[in-house]
């Protein structure tokens, strides 16, 4: 069994910054029917949403992941400034025999810095592919809704839309 943890940005705002996580799983044959639990750690300051896949979560925040379940997809962000540098993300993955776990450093910068982000273009591609998957789960309490942009528009910011938007 292993565990592969990526991030879609190089880099997150320390204010009000946000990012993605994805969390890959390979199995092998030994694990390949078994239940599993992943913990994220993550530093002071830096918050999560619900797993973007629509798994369960239990009380204690993990994501429960059935025989099927290959990735997880986290969105991760700060909800006020923090201080700049780089951080670590604990990704511990629990089966029944064994428990893994995979670290990743994030950067943490101003917004002036942001302007040497690399993008992981798989992880985004693994991000448009989701979104635009229809819901097998009809109780689902998880709506997306795909903005449209109705008009551009060429203004001072207009470079950073263009070099970080995604289009879902």
């Amino acid at each position: 069994m292993k565990l592969e943890v990526k991030l879609a940005k190089s880099m997150m705002e320390n204010k009000e910054g946000m990012n993605h996580l994805w969390i890959q799983i390979f199995r092998d044959e030994a694990t390949a029917s078994e239940k599993m639990e992943i913990h994220i750690q993550l530093p002071d300051g830096i918050y999560r949403s619900c797993n973007l896949n629509g798994y369960a979560e239990n009380e204690r925040k993990q994501i429960v992941l059935d025989s099927k379940d290959k990735d997880v997809l986290i969105e991760i962000f700060t909800q006020e400034a923090i201080a700049c540098g780089e951080m670590t993300i604990s990704v511990t993955l629990f089966s029944c025999e064994n428990t893994i776990t995979q670290e990743i450093p994030i950067q943490l910068v101003s917004e002036d810095e942001m302007d040497l982000v690399e993008i992981d273009e798989q992880v985004v591609e693994r991000i448009k592919k989701l979104v635009n998957t229809p819901s097998t789960n009809e109780d689902a309490d998880i709506v997306f809704i795909q903005s449209k942009i109705l008009e551009a528009r060429s203004n001072e910011f207009s470079y950073l839309e263009k070099k970080y938007r995604v289009d879902y």
